[in-house]
Formats: structure tokens, C-alpha cells, sequence
């Protein structure tokens, strides 16, 4: 927070977010299709995330089984990308996102609903009027530029604007380590009929990486090892290595971040190049201009979600969406017994058909601040129910939420603890979520 500055005012909205992530996205177009002023700031200039910027291959499994459970905008973009691709979406397994499709389909969906969308601006302060925020100061191209607004949306990921607020939060685990983060690739030229033949003989792509590791010949010290998922029939995206013992919110390290990312992504193009049937003349074409980042700052909101409420597959009388994915913590050091306990918990906690855990709409609200929302991998939450909800699908199912609270919120002040939590979940539902 700064002592409010006389600078000029760029825009103004009822609701302005801050991110166009999933999280972001699933605000922007619930809260414009509600009837509300949306204003919609991203640095980057692509809406996604992760998703585009990032070149994270797929989204996370959508179905508990029974059904899918990411109900509205979510499942409306999987469904639609998915067409434009010519592929059946998998419902049970990982989608693979073709990056440019869902750029182009999320730049006409924001066009359609009247989301005012600000590229290249970066948010790096808050200015208050007691526990209110009236307006949010970024860097733009003409200078240090103001965007006031009734109601605010923090879907940067990082809790970025909740911190910037004042809002307390928590960062990794009890040491202050945090998840390794990932920079993931784009591909080209493989004979996926050659490597799927070879991986059916017993010599995949993970098989091959640890014979390496068994051997001490792996060019990375690397022990789980995550994909690389086909996306058209020549090209694949990686989510592969990661950059360990970095801290996802210092400048320096972000920054060390990027560049040890793309010398990963440089040793495991030689790697499939050299181990690996049907990757003989793969060719990397882009590493992500967005690092994977998989968890910063945790805020501290109305309720605490904790993996207490994953193992009882909670239900909220404010639940404003579910979510099916299991508890997924990357190791944080080179330690090689940690690294290999990943997968292991992954399995030992993976629900069963039809098994969930409700998303109460105050993990959203942060403590401190009245007209701030908090969806996606910075909302309240403990860092093992965090690295279930951080995942893609219930991001937008958190933004989404946070889209018509904030429409509910305006015609109340602005207060966020004002919305009442039935109107809440009857939209929600006419937009398509599903809930206990």
C-alpha cells in the first residue's frame, strides 16, 4: 500500500481483475455475462496462462468419474477448443491444449461478452482508503497509469495484488521452500507411430529416462519425470525437469528461474534426440515465455482449506464448486527420495469414482480487505490442498465464482462478505457448476 498519488486514470470498471489466467478468465466472462463493467488487466499479451504463455500441455482430468465436475465456462472452452482441435475431449484423462486454438477462442469469448481486456500493463501497487481498495497503479506503455473500480479480482496467481493490499499470507512449507517450478516446450518433427510402437516394446520415453538414472548416465538428476503430451501428429508440449530450490516471488530468482529452464528444456531435446524411437529428428520450436510456476503465496482468508477437508471430501453451505484432483507437491530440492515420493503420494491419494471435495466461496475472501476476491492457487488454503486446487480446471471454477460475487458485491458497496451465499450458488448453477 502507497499514500494515494495524483496520477492519470486509465480506466475504471465495476469489476476489475487483475490476471487473465484461467482464474481470470472464468471471472472475466462470468461477471460481463452477469451484466456487470468488466475490466480485464493481463501482462502478458495473450489471455490463458498458463494455458498459452505457459505451454502447459493439458488440463488436469475433468471427470470424478461420474461426471464432469468443472461445470460452466471451464467445460464450455474444453468443449469448444476440443472441437477446433478434431479430437474427443477426455473427460477421464489430460486434455492437450493446442496453445494457439485456445488463444484465438478466448480472445472471441471476451469480444462477445464485453470484457474491456488491457494487455502489457503490469500491477504493482494499491491504493486504499481504509480496508477498501479504490484503485490499483500499473505500469503501462505511457507511463505509471490508475484503474480504479467497485470491486477487485486477484487471479495473478501470486496473491500479488492481496499482498500488495496488506492481506497476510503463508509461502511454501514450514522451511519457506516452495514447489519447484517448470518451463514447458513446444516440439516438432516426431513419428509418434515409431515412439508409440517402441513405448508398447517396453522403451518409452520414462522407461529410457530411468534405465539412465539406474545407470548414472542421465544428463539431469532429475526423478520424476512428468510428460511429454502430443498435441497434432507431428508436435508435442513438454512439462519436463525443474528448476529446484527457487523462490517464485523474488525478482532475482524469477529471473535465474527462466534461464536454468531453458537450459533444461535444451537437455532433454538431446535426450529425445538421442534415447528416444521416433524422436530421431525432433526439433525444439518455442520454450514458454511464461514460467510454470506451481506456488507462491498462499492469502489467509475467512476459512482455511486444508487437506482435512480433502480427506473428508468436504461439503460447504457455501460451496461454490468441487474438485477431483489428488494432492500433487513437487519436490522443492534435488533430494532424489523426495523427487520420487511425488507420484507416490499422487497415487495414495487419488480419489475414487465419484469421490470430490467442496470449494467454500470464503477460502476466496481475504481477511482485511472488503472489496477483494481471491480465486485460483493464491486462495486460502494449506499447501497440500493447495497443490490439488492450484491445477487448471478448478481455477477457473474459483474465477468463475469470483466473477458473480463480484456483480453481487457491487450492488452492495462493493462488500464481498455481503453476498449471500444462496443467490451465489443459484447463478452459479444457471451458469452450468455443479456442487453437492
Amino acid at each position: 500500500m502507497i499514500e494515494k498519488l495524483n496520477l492519470p486514470v486509465l480506466a475504471d470498471a465495476d469489476v476489475v481483475i487483475v490476471g487473465g489466467g484461467p482464474a481470470g478468465i472464468g471471472a472475466a466472462l462470468a461477471a460481463a455475462r452477469s451484466g456487470a463493467d468488466v475490466l480485464l488487466l493481463e501482462q502478458f499479451g495473450t489471455l490463458g496462462g498458463l494455458a498459452t504463455a505457459g505451454l502447459v500441455p493439458m488440463f488436469a482430468p475433468t471427470s470424478d468419474g461420474e461426471r464432469m465436475i468443472y461445470g460452466g465456462i471451464f467445460k464450455e472452452l474444453n468443449l469448444e477448443m476440443c472441437r477446433r482441435m478434431k479430437v474427443e475431449p477426455w473427460q477421464e484423462h489430460w486434455q492437450a491444449i493446442n496453445p494457439e486454438i485456445f488463444k484465438r477462442l478466448l480472445d472471441e469469448k471476451v469480444l462477445e461478452a464485453g470484457v474491456r481486456v488491457i494487455f502489457g500493463v503490469k500491477v504493482c501497487e494499491a491504493e486504499l482508503s481504509g480496508s477498501r481498495i479504490d484503485a490499483v497503479l500499473a505500469a503501462t506503455s505511457t507511463g505509471l497509469r490508475k484503474i480504479t473500480g467497485r470491486v477487485f479480482i486477484d487471479a495473478t496467481g501470486d496473491g500479488l495484488l492481496a499482498a500488495l493490499s496488506g492481506v497476510d499470507f503463508e509461502y511454501g512449507d514450514e522451511a519457506g521452500n516452495a514447489m519447484s517450478p517448470t518451463m514447458c516446450a513446444q516440439f516438432a518433427g516426431i513419428d509418434f507411430e515409431k515412439a508409440n510402437a517402441a513405448a508398447e516394446q517396453g522403451h518409452s520415453d520414462r522407461a529410457i529416462w530411468q534405465e539412465l538414472l539406474e545407470a548414472g548416465t542421465a544428463p539431469l538428476p532429475e526423478h520424476h519425470f512428468v510428460c511429454m503430451k502430443q498435441i497434432t501428429p507431428t508436435t508435442a508440449t513438454s512439462n519436463l525437469g525443474h528448476i529446484y530450490g527457487m523462490n517464485g516471488i523474488d525478482e532475482f530468482e524469477l529471473t535465474r528461474g527462466y534461464m536454468e529452464g531453458r537450459r533444461v528444456v535444451h537437455v532433454f531435446e538431446q535426450f529425445y534426440r538421442e534415447h528416444v524411437p521416433g524422436f530421431e529428428n525432433v526439433t525444439l520450436v518455442s520454450t514458454a515465455a511464461l514460467l510454470g510456476v506451481r506456488e507462491t503465496r498462499r492469502i489467509r482468508g475467512e476459512y482455511r482449506m486444508t487437506v482435512e477437508d480433502y480427506r473428508r471430501r468436504a461439503v460447504f453451505s457455501d460451496e461454490i464448486g468441487r474438485c477431483c484432483y489428488p494432492i500433487d507437491i513437487h519436490s522443492a530440492s534435488t533430494n532424489a527420495e523426495e523427487q520420487k515420493q511425488v507420484e507416490q503420494v499422487l497415487d495414495a491419494t487419488r480419489f475414487h469414482r465419484g469421490e470430490s471435495y467442496g470449494i467454500p466461496y470464503r477460502a476466496m475472501i481475504p481477511v482485511g480487505v472488503i472489496n477483494l476476491l481471491v480465486p485460483g492457487r493464491a486462495l486460502s488454503a494449506d499447501r497440500a490442498i493447495q497443490s490439488s486446487l492450484r491445477v487448471m480446471p478448478p481455477c477457473f471454477v474459483t474465477g468463475q465464482a469470483a466473477g458473480v460475487a463480484a456483480v453481487l458485491a457491487a450492488g452492495a458497496a462493493g462488500e464481498v462478505r455481503a453476498v449471500d451465499a444462496g443467490p451465489l450458488r443459484e447463478r452459479l448453477a444457471g451458469l452450468g457448476a455443479w456442487f453437492r
